[in-house]
């Protein structure tokens, strides 16, 4: 597929639907970590808690499209308690995939998630709607 096509996937969420679409710009990558600017965590009531979960997705991908209402319900479910981000990986004009290759983003969807200090880690468990349930409410 041709990268120019690409620019003309739009986002699977939005802010409408709980999920805050992240870019690159929203990152600040460090030689030794990747961290979130604040903007995820505005509508965070605790501003020490600095945990959320990320999905890296692609707008084409059946199986991505397929889990969205459900991370969409879950996000809903977690609103102002648990923040759940998305990054279009094929968002060229915004530098999106630039930030999936640092990632090292092989599979979609990918779930990273981001630790107390807002850093972003590997996402321990399978990609599944029970899962990230069980992490969220573990991490709450």
């Amino acid at each position: 597929m041709n990268k120019n096509n690409l620019i003309n996937f739009k986002n699977i969420y939005g802010e409408e639907t709980g999920i805050i679409e992240l870019k690159y710009k929203d990152f600040q990558i460090k030689k030794s970590s990747i961290q979130v600017k604040n903007k995820f965590f505005d509508n965070n009531n605790d501003n020490d808690n600095y945990k959320g979960i990320i999905i890296f997705y692609a707008p084409w991908c059946k199986h991505c499209v397929e889990l969205s209402s459900e991370f969409i319900n879950l996000a809903q479910d977690n609103l102002y308690i648990f923040p759940i981000g998305a990054v279009n990986i094929e968002d060229v004009k915004n530098k999106n995939d630039k930030l999936a290759q640092k990632l090292k983003i092989e599979q979609i969807p990918t779930i990273k998630y981001i630790d107390s200090k807002g850093i972003l880690r590997e996402y321990p468990y399978e990609v599944s709607i029970e899962n990230l349930r069980y992490f969220i409410n573990m991490n709450l």
